[in-house]
């Protein structure tokens, strides 16, 4: 970036993006270094005493135009296995459709999306394939078990996997079906091409065959008499059956291994594919008689394909394969990028699929990475313990990128990682509402609140906020080099760590308190962080698309600027309008089972113990009394319902207050709710949370927030930082009693925790009428 010496500020129109030259600095366009300035554009920002001279204006006009272009395609670190700028092919497995989605096939699908739209974003062609495979003879047995063609049956099937893509936001390119005459004439090629090579003969077959993991394993592979997957096996006796010569290619195979040692990933992974072929290879059945639903054999329609060869040469059908004219998909994107694979279909990817492309004379795909299993609260995922994750109730429950986030920084990318309900909450209420959606609230109200409602326009830059915005800056290539070797939870950990490195900026710099002593000050501390959080949204996109892209709509990105190639590129215009900021990352209610959980279990969740009890432990909310009525059977008690932000609707709340207010004062009000306490009965009334007032013995009143304060924004205290501990924690570590007698009014009525206001993003707090040195409880 070039930092260039300049007296104010200027937008200048380029035929790419905005430069904007701030004092202090500059960037340049990307596109073009041909530039015109639009000076009306430009001037209808600033206030007049910020007006540029001529002089200026002509020295920033050349400093535009002589800026030179980038490539749009920054690319990602080159790897062994990719160069980190050509076309780039990444694939799911296809999805053998003998029943509905799990979570297994959300979690694949969305790692390779947060690859794809990563890879897209850095300017590379993406070529995204996901499918089903729909052949076979668990496939038939099902279709038939309910009365229905299999033909029918796929149809449905296969449907409700398209239908999750769609509701996960999954960005795939191509959903391939190998029911699809493309497919079928494709594979049946790539027989041919075997057969011709000499390659495929014909014999016969004894053996164990799994039908539902559609593979033949050997006695010694057995396992008290199951497959290692724990599938049934049965005795296939004498079948007459095609075979692929496998055991011509394990010397080939195991060369391939040594050559590029990367090929496969993890390494523990790897480790396992090289100890079975070193075992020895056996020739491999690749037909079938005994069932009819499957791919004919070319030339001999008595026998389908085995289901291996059929599904894995969906790689290379969906691309056009055998069509190799320059201007198709099969000669850009072939060999593939990455196959991501579950840890049990890895053989087949890591053996068989190299071995069928070695004796086709084929290129060799340049990684195949296989990820871990779920369990879910530490038991095995099965039907018979009931315990089955539908993606589709974590979407309905949690919400789309909620549940991405999850299931990509939970575990490292490879291992096995545990489900449960626990873990989703306080992961995602932590590191999405806590931590990025309450910055990007609070900055964006403290802007349009205190920088007429614009992007504010900064002053000269501190040590401190260089060295902010050159972390910001680092942050796309660490996190490039994580998705490139695919290691997702990373890159995850990456922006979650820029996110806390933010929060603690704002909390040093502590902008809300500078509107009256230094305005200046204030707007350039809270530039630094709309363009910390403009970095931050492109870069989140490929993980938490929609939420990214509303922070980016809220900081007025334009559509167009949202790429990598734009980053450095295109900071925000100081004087854009903005619009009223919303709440775009909420936090999810603690269900009252968690509040049991044994404290070995809160430790492994991150709830570790002992916690410094102060302030930061109170989940205190604006809320707003959206109904009140007076409690029948007690005389001093309201019965309120009180909107905090929940999705859950609004809570059920009583207050002593009838002495102080009438029904009618009540409706409408916006208050202060604390709302980790336990629910419990007033005079049968069941109440959840607390509504704060200030007392000072002879009146009691509201604390309230800002006129303009965001429904269930949470309150803060500068210094005071922290996750709010649980209802269960507030009551048995009597917190209310440690904590209350350090809140108090000021001489103003301010409400403060041990001096220090009670803020939103909006402002300070206060007693309604500004009571004075009162008790807040």
């Amino acid at each position: 970036m070039n930092l260039i010496k300049a007296i104010g500020w200027l937008s200048l129109s380029t035929s790419g993006c905005t430069v904007v030259v701030v004092k202090g600095f500059s960037i340049s366009s990307p596109s073009s270094p041909t530039a015109t300035t639009a000076t009306s554009r430009a001037l209808k920002y600033l206030p007049r005493n910020n007006r540029i001279s001529n002089r200026d204006l002509a020295i920033s006009s050349a400093l535009a135009s002589t800026a030179s272009p980038s490539s749009s395609i920054i690319g990602t670190p080159s790897t062994s296995f990719d160069d980190g700028t050509s076309p780039f092919e990444i694939t799911t497995p296809i999805y053998y459709v003998n029943d509905k989605p799990h979570i297994g096939h959300a979690y694949t699908s969305t790692a390779c999306d947060v690859i794809a739209r990563f890879m897209r974003l850095s300017g590379r062609e993406v070529f995204f394939l996901s499918g089903t495979d729909e052949h076979g003879q668990k496939v038939e047995q099902s279709a038939a078990s309910r009365g229905l063609e299999p033909q029918d049956f796929v149809d449905e099937i296969s449907k409700s996997f398209r239908d999750l893509l769609d509701i996960m936001n999954i960005s795939n390119d191509e959903f391939i079906r190998t029911t699809s005459d493309k497919h079928k004439e494709s594979v049946q090629h790539l027989w041919k091409v075997l057969l011709e090579k000499g390659y495929i003969y014909k014999g016969t077959y004894s053996g164990w065959y799994s039908i539902r993991d559609e593979c033949f394993y050997n006695e010694s592979e057995l396992v008290d008499g199951k497959a290692p997957t724990g599938a049934e096996v049965e005795w296939v006796a004498k079948e007459e059956s095609y075979f692929f010569k496998l055991s011509e290619f394990e010397q080939p195979l195991l060369d391939m291994y040594e050559q590029y040692p990367e090929m496969i990933a993890p390494k523990s992974r790897k480790n396992e594919v090289v100890s079975f072929v070193k075992g020895g290879l056996r020739d491999l059945s690749v037909s079938r008689t005994s069932f009819k639903w499957g791919v004919p054999v070319p030339g001999d329609e008595e026998h389908v394909m085995y289901v291996w060869i059929d599904a894995l040469a969906n790689y290379v059908s969906a691309l056009g394969y055998p069509d190799e004219s320059p201007e198709g998909n099969y000669s850009k994107f072939w060999p593939a990028s990455v196959h991501v694979v579950g840890k049990d279909i890895l053989r087949f990817h890591a053996i068989y699929w190299p071995a069928f492309l070695m004796a086709a004379g084929l290129p060799l795909p340049k990684r195949v990475f296989a990820h871990g299993w779920w369990t879910k609260d530490g038991e095995k995922i099965s039907k018979s313990l009931g315990n089955v994750i539908d993606p589709v109730d974590l979407v309905n429950k949690y919400g789309v990128d909620p549940t991405r986030f999850f299931l990509m920084s939970e575990v490292p990318f490879g291992n096995d990682g545990d489900y449960s309900d626990t873990a989703m909450i306080y992961k995602c209420n932590a590191n999405l509402a806590n931590e990025l959606g309450n910055l990007a609230h609070r900055v964006c109200t403290l802007v349009h609140k205190n920088c007429n409602e614009a992007v504010p326009i900064p002053g000269s830059f501190t040590a401190e906020d260089e060295a902010m915005l050159t972390n910001v800056r680092g942050v796309r290539e660490t996190a490039a080099t994580h998705i490139a070797n695919q290691a997702i939870h990373q890159y995850s950990n990456t922006m979650i760590a820029l996110v806390k490195d933010a929060n603690k900026y704002i909390d040093v710099a502590a902008p809300w308190a500078l509107k009256k002593t230094d305005p200046e000050r204030m707007a350039t501390v809270l530039y630094v962080l709309m363009e910390t959080l403009r970095y931050t949204g492109i870069l989140y996109q490929p993980l938490i698309p929609d939420s990214a892209n509303k922070i980016l709509d809220q900081l007025t990105v334009p559509q167009e600027e949202r790429t990598f190639a734009h980053l450095d590129s295109c900071p925000l215009k100081p004087g854009t309008p903005m619009d009223v900021p919303k709440i775009i990352l909420s936090r999810f209610e603690v269900p009252e089972e968690v509040e049991k959980m044994q404290p070995t279990t809160k430790k492994k969740l991150g709830q570790t113990a002992p916690i410094e009890i102060d302030i930061a432990r109170l989940d205190i909310r604006v809320g707003v009394i959206t109904k009140v009525w007076e409690h029948e059977e007690a005389d001093t008690l309201f019965c309120e319902e009180i909107d905090v932000g929940e999705e859950s609707g609004p809570r059920q709340i009583a207050s002593g207050l009838r002495d102080n207010y009438k029904v009618e004062d009540l409706e409408g009000q916006r208050v202060l709710v604390l709302t980790n306490l336990k629910s419990r009965k007033l005079v049968g009334f069941p109440s959840r949370g607390m509504v704060l007032c200030a007392s000072n013995g002879d009146k009691t009143e509201f604390v309230v927030p800002p006129a303009d304060a965001a429904v269930g924004e949470r309150i803060f205290v500068d210094g005071f930082d922290g996750e709010a501990a649980t209802e269960n924690q507030v009551g048995k570590k009597k917190m209310l009693d440690k904590i209350f007698p350090d809140l108090k009014t000021d001489a103003d009525g301010v409400a403060t925790f041990k001096g220090i206001p009670l803020m939103t993003s909006a402002g300070e707090c206060k007693a309604q009428s500004g009571l004075s040195n009162a008790d807040v409880a």
